[in-house]
């Protein structure tokens, strides 16, 4: 059976980590199941991929990660 994304617990975990996520894995792709990141990929499909491998039965929570000068182009 398939673990569903709750999508309010996922947008306070982002929100909490953007700035070690920026720090650590700025344009990358992540892939997070249950709050801990799973798999970091160049892409947000390899990511999905190597977190569905390892979690069958989980639904990964999947974005690429901003580098920091694409956020000083969004302000």
């Amino acid at each position: 059976m398939r673990r569903e994304l709750n999508l309010e617990a996922l947008d306070e975990w982002y929100t909490i980590h953007f700035e070690e996520l920026v720090g650590k894995h700025a344009g990358k792709a992540i892939a997070v199941v249950d709050g801990e990141i799973v798999a970091v990929a160049d892409t947000e499909r390899e990511a999905d991929c190597l977190a569905r491998e390892k979690h069958p039965d989980a639904v990964p929570f999947v974005l690429a990660i901003p580098t920091e000068e694409e956020l000083v182009c969004l302000l």
